[in-house]
């Protein structure tokens, strides 16, 4: 291989020259390569730029992300409570209902701070991180916290409720 086809095939690559000392029994005798002429590419082919949809960012002073599926007007109201019990108000705080929207991505949410998630993975946002429900979880200065959904909090049938403020109190540090 001569050295324009390496650097063509390699480009972008790291390569290694690793020197061996002594383990070696016999001599590498390396010919001279042909010098070949530098292959020409075709013209750049124009292609259409297609227009796509505006990126939602999330305004500045929304640092809290609440991720729920088909919210209720009553489970709004329980979601109310949740959050003045740690001092947080539901109109700073955006909701992201995955019912609603075709597909939803934590990334479009720059300002985020802190993501809770009812009862939603993160891989329906576009996320890889395990969460282990009821745990708080940091990642890149983000805080994460999976809980069970709306609906089985509000029917509190095995002490929901109680798991919920106890990893609320972790997660904010009461």
């Amino acid at each position: 291989m001569n050295k324009y086809l390496a650097g063509y095939v390699f480009a972008g690559e790291t390569i290694f020259n690793i020197k061996t000392t002594g383990s070696v029994s016999q001599d590498i005798v390396q010919q001279p390569e042909p010098v070949a002429k530098p292959a020409t590419l075709p013209p750049p082919v124009v292609v259409e730029q297609i227009k796509t949809a505006p990126v939602v960012v999330a305004r500045s002073t929304e640092k809290l992300v609440l991720v729920v599926n088909n919210i209720s007007d009553s489970e709004k109201e329980l979601l109310s409570k949740i959050l003045q019990s740690v001092k947080q108000n539901l109109e700073s705080a955006i909701i992201l209902d995955i019912s609603s929207a075709e597909s939803l991505k934590l990334s479009d949410y720059t300002s985020a701070k802190e993501i809770i998630s009812f009862g939603v993975a993160m891989s329906k946002l576009g996320n890889d991180l395990l969460l282990f429900p009821y745990q708080s979880q940091e990642k890149l200065s983000l805080k994460y916290l999976l809980v069970d959904d709306l609906k089985t909090i509000q029917a509190n049938q095995k002490d929901e409720k109680r798991l919920l403020w106890a990893a609320l109190k972790s997660f904010y540090g009461l």
